[in-house]
């Protein structure tokens, strides 16, 4: 990999974390709550208990 698209790619990383801390805490917890939802099954396959957190607890007007 060239320096150039090593360079390229940081900087998409970077302004992607820059985006995501621009979020409202809302829309962070809802991610938060989907990728748990995404991890649920593969840790239930490996045998550990899972609880995952409810989107229903947040008010309807922060799920976009």
């Amino acid at each position: 990999m060239e320096e150039r698209e090593l360079n390229q790619i940081l900087a998409g990383k970077q302004r992607r974390r820059h985006e995501l801390a621009r979020l409202p805490i809302e829309k962070k917890l809802l991610a938060v709550v989907r990728l748990q939802e995404l991890a649920a099954p593969i840790l239930r396959q490996r045998g550990k208990p899972v609880r995952c957190w409810s989107a229903g607890l947040f008010p309807t007007c922060l799920a976009d």
